[in-house]
Parts: structure tokens; sequence; C-alpha cells
């Protein structure tokens, strides 16, 4: 018994669906992210109570409201594509983790604390959809 348990491939190269609760992670992720920004695209777009745009440095409530769906909707499918394991999926966990890191660095003197937390959990889906590539198809 004792032998069997040393033949056990343990590692990220050890197939696509061995050690991969990292994906989840990543996934699980981009799906509240996703919920989250069309939360916040929709109370833009609708109460004007909540969000002041005269407080906005560029733009207009509205605009915000509809980019922040749109991220919402990239997010949404990205993360349903990741739990899904399909390479579609990997790429774009890629450029949203990319983007979310840039975009928090930007902010991290307005926003320190969320932007710092924002920073680990992106630079940690990043590292899951690189480091467990292989458990895409």
């Amino acid at each position: 018994m004792r032998e069997a348990a040393r033949d056990v491939e343990v590692g990220p190269a050890s197939g696509p669906h061995v050690r991969t609760g990292w994906i989840v992670f990543a996934g699980v992720y981009l799906l509240v992210a996703g919920v989250m920004n069309a939360i916040w695209g929709l109370a833009a777009l609708t109460d004007r109570k909540i969000l002041l745009e005269d407080k906005l440095a560029w733009s207009t409530l509205t605009t915000w409201g509809w980019v922040s769906i749109g991220v919402a909707a990239v997010q949404l499918s990205a993360g349903a594509l990741v739990l899904a394991r399909k390479v579609v999926g990997r790429a774009l966990a890629i450029v949203i983790a990319l983007g979310g890191l840039f975009v928090n660095f930007l902010a991290i003197g307005a926003y320190p604390i969320w932007s710092i937390l924002a920073l680990v959990a992106n630079g940690l889906v990043l590292w899951a959809v690189t480091v467990y590539g292989d458990a895409f198809e």
C-alpha cells in the first residue's frame, strides 16, 4: 500500500483534475467580481442618490455604469469559462487579472487597503491560471 502512494504524481503538472482548487478560486473570484461590478453599474445607471455624479473626475455616471456592466459581463463569462476549464477562459482571466493589477495599482493612493486586497486577489488569479494552465482544455 505504501508503494502505491509513491507512484502518485503531485504538483501543477499532475493532470487536468488534480489539485485544481486554485482554478476554482480564480473562477469564483471572477464571478464575484462580475456580480459586484454589475451591481455597481446598475446603481450608477438607476440611483443618483447613492453615487454622486459631480464627484467624478471624468465622464458621467451613465458612461461609468455601462462600462462597469460591460466589464461585469466579461468577468462573468471568464469566471464561467475558467470553472469549465476552457483555454479561452484562462486567456480572459489573464487579461482581466493584469487589468485589475494595473487599475488597483493606480488607485492605491485613494483606496490603500481595498487596492492592496484587490492586488493580492488579482495576483492570485493570475498565478492560479498560469501555474495550473495544464488544467485547461
